[in-house]
């Protein structure tokens, strides 16, 4: 790609037109090679292409090389007077005559703005500025999804938007924000553009177009408010005729005296005059105001990309989401001597959707308890960070995840950790804190309080180190007689071969058998405890079904390539990020380099942001390795604004030591729904971690809409097993081992295991004795 030598690239955007983005462009572009850094200009506002005219360069023509088109030379670097190169790329080059009209329609765009990122020879350069057109049309869709796709991570820094004060000018530019909010560039600030008149006659500065609208716009979005800037014939006639600007005594502009003093040589220069346009700009009144907002530019390009605040302190992000780090989590955190390996994963149901809360329990359910740290303590887990929403609240935790929803908990640890030890304590939470129906004890009072679930499950992979873990875990007998112990109508499952890696499941049913349901036990309550256990399936719903969407898909990953692994170390993802970040304390860079190694190896492509654009990636690069990271996935929203938007999320956790390599990676982003088929996420993932070999489990609630259909049982399986025959069957470069096909009591589930074609196990490697 021909921005692979790009450092940063910067859009200037708005949603109106007239309101000076190519001026924009212009001064930034001049500001930033004035404070020494190489510049490029690229031009994609193909019907009004009027970079060329700015630069005083309509008369180039544009060199064909073998590494594609050469840009424009406006000025070399010039060490010794500390100014950096400037190049620029514009339609208005390849156009026969200047007043040529450009009439082409949205797919000729397209393909014109993917060629102007692909096929133009840049040279290495600090800072590449993109004018765009006017709205939110075919270029600027097409910019935003070549460029979130195919730039390297922290290269696309995020956009200028420029406005002018009046209110039907930020009318319009706040559809550009939106904009950017949807595609998930971020916004380095705004610029008021015309605010004020700077007088070539008199002293005078006016604000004919009013001022502040957009410091206004930029504080109702959060983002930062750069600067206000005036109009100035005498730029124009900068642009116009090369002369230098001159101003008559007692001008002043933001209360600075710009006037020239008597004794300047007012010569009729031109842009190809002695002196060249960068050389004439600084004696401009609009340049002092550009370098400042430059300064700030520069400064939100090397903000931290999760939070778009100072990379030493991060905040919470302007949006609908909660973003924190819990920094003292972080302090020392070192996974030098930490095993980690196939994760224990609990997901416990208290209702069957969010829509579906029992009488009494709080608005938000789960979401309700604001503190889990008395169960991860027992489960000897630390919060590292969290992303909140409306639907969902994703934990990155010191060993694995937690996703918490209104209806349900999902806890994944992996390593050492005790999570079945955790049960009583969040069993006991969803009573107290967020009000679900208990019936195990007559108080809620009572330590021993249980809220009664709709399900439960628990599965792991086979350990390749059980003699490291603590009990119940050190065996998956063990762990099914502490679950059986604990709770009521449980079912144990061994899924695979016992000589090959192989899936172990508990899950507690729905239609329990053992006794039948009774009223909830409430603390004022009279009706004596039914039992020690805690029972499941037993609260009332009113015939509300099962969520037919409801599918989860867990893909784990061992034998890591070891060169494609190093990738998850900190000395490679280092060379990788800015010098911002690494001149960070140790302890600040987990996340910012997480960040650069989820785009790097292709993590945040799994789920484009092109389809989904409200999707946000919590990451986090430990030392000296190991890579875990939360992403939660909004729905794409549907045409006639009926869909939901409900939140889902992905997983991701790596262990690179060859000794021990895995990697796992687990979603409930229904399959194909707008997005990705599951194959398709599958080869993604494996080409991501290249693992010697995998294995795939995926789950997928029955649909109930077929249940009084004239379909047979029979037809109905086989219909099911074929279609996840082609859902999880053709892996390219691997050979299937195995397949089990499983028909529960809500839900069907697959498992099959892959070997890499040509990978030699070295022997079986059962890792536990049954």
């Amino acid at each position: 790609m021909s921005l692979s030598k790009i450092k940063h690239i910067v859009l200037v955007l708005s949603g109106k037109g007239g309101v000076g983005k190519s001026s924009v462009t212009t001064q930034l572009a001049l500001s930033l090679s004035l404070a020494g850094h190489s510049v490029g200009v690229l031009d994609v506002d193909l019907t009004g292409p009027s970079i060329p005219r700015m630069f005083a360069i309509e008369d180039a023509k544009v060199t064909q090389a073998p590494g594609g088109w050469l840009p424009i030379t406006v000025h070399d670097s010039d060490p010794d007077a500390g100014i950096g190169s400037l190049r620029v790329m514009s339609l208005g080059f390849l156009l026969p005559r200047r007043g040529d009209a450009v009439v082409w329609r949205g797919p000729k765009k397209t393909a014109m703005v993917r060629q102007f990122l692909s096929d133009v020879f840049w040279d290495e350069l600090d800072y590449l500025l993109i004018d765009t057109p006017p709205g939110t049309s075919d270029e600027h869709i097409s910019l935003a999804e070549t460029l979130l796709q195919k730039a390297h991570p922290g290269q696309l820094a995020g956009a200028v938007v420029v406005t002018t004060p009046q209110a039907v000018a930020t009318a319009d530019v706040r559809k550009e924000l939106n904009f950017c909010a949807k595609t998930g560039i971020r916004v380095l600030g705004v610029i008021e553009n015309m605010s004020g008149f700077v007088c070539p006659n008199c002293s005078e500065c006016t604000n004919i177009f009013m001022s502040g609208g957009g410091e206004v716009m930029a504080n109702d979005f959060g983002v930062r408010f750069l600067g206000r800037v005036p109009i100035d014939p005498q730029f124009l006639v900068l642009i116009e005729t090369g002369k230098r600007p001159r101003y008559p005594e007692g001008t002043a502009v933001n209360g600075k005296d710009i006037s020239t003093p008597a004794d300047a040589v007012s010569e009729g220069e031109t842009a190809k005059g002695p002196a060249l346009l960068v050389q004439k700009y600084p004696d401009c009144s609009l340049a002092p105001i550009f370098k400042s907002i430059t300064a700030d530019v520069i400064s939100a390009v090397s903000a931290c990309p999760l939070c778009a605040s100072a990379l030493s302190g991060c905040a919470s992000p302007p949006n609908e989401e909660v973003y924190t780090i819990n920094h003292a989590a972080l302090a020392d955190l070192d996974s030098s001597n930490a095993f980690e390996g196939p994760e224990k994963l609990l997901e416990v149901w208290f209702a069957p959707s969010p829509k579906a809360l029992p009488p009494g329990v709080k608005e938000d359910g789960l979401k309700a308890v604001e503190n889990w740290e008395e169960m991860l303590d027992k489960v000897h887990c630390k919060v590292l960070s969290t992303i909140k929403d409306e639907h969902i609240d994703a934990y990155l935790l010191s060993e694995s995840s937690l996703f918490v929803f209104p209806h349900k908990i999902i806890l994944k640890t992996c390593g050492t950790t005790t999570l079945l030890h955790g049960l009583d304590v969040l069993l006991r939470l969803a009573a107290r804190n967020a009000g679900f129906p208990f019936h195990n004890v007559k108080s809620l009072e009572d330590d021993k309080v249980a809220a009664s679930p709709h399900r439960l499950f628990y599965s792991r992979k086979n350990f390749l180190f059980p003699e490291k873990q603590q009990g119940p875990h050190d065996s998956w007998r063990n762990e099914v007689e502490f679950l059986e112990k604990m709770f009521e109508d449980g079912s144990a499952y061994m899924v695979g071969s016992v000589n090959r890696d192989h899936w172990h499941l508990y899950m507690t049913s729905t239609n329990p058998t053992l006794t039948p349901p009774q009223t909830p036990i409430s603390s004022n309550g009279d009706v004596p405890a039914r039992s020690s256990k805690i029972p499941t399936g037993i609260v009332q719903f009113g015939g509300v079904a099962e969520d037919s969407s409801d599918e989860t898909l867990e893909i784990l990953m061992m034998d890591l390539d070891p060169e494609n692994a190093k990738q998850f170390y900190r000395d490679h993802a280092a060379a990788l990020a800015t010098d911002s970040v690494n001149a960070l304390h140790p302890d600040e860079q987990g996340h910012p380099l997480g960040q650069v190694v989820s785009d790097a190896c292709g993590l945040s492509d799994v789920y484009p942001k092109s389809i989904f654009p409200d999707a946000r990636i919590d990451a986090y690069l430990f030392q000296p390795c190991g890579f875990s990271a939360n992403g939660v996935v909004p729905a794409p929203s549907s045409t006639d604004g009926s869909a939901t938007n409900v939140a889902h999320y992905f997983t991701v956790h790596v262990t690179p030591e060859p000794n021990c390599s895995y990697a796992s990676f687990e979603t409930n982003v229904p399959g194909g729904q707008k997005g990705p088929e599951t194959v398709e996420v599958i080869e993604r993932v494996v080409k991501i971690f290249k693992p010697g070999r995998f294995s795939v489990t995926l789950f997928q609630a029955k649909d109930k809409t077929n249940s009084s259909t004239h379909l047979d049982e029979v037809t109905k399986r086989r219909s099911w097993g074929e279609g996840v025959n082609q859902r999880t069957e053709a892996i390219p470069g691997y050979r299937r081992i195995e397949r089990v096909v499983h028909d529960f009591e809500d839900y069907d589930h697959v498992f099959v295991s892959f070997h890499r074609v040509g990978w030699v196990s070295g022997g079986a490697r059962v890792g536990e004795d049954e």
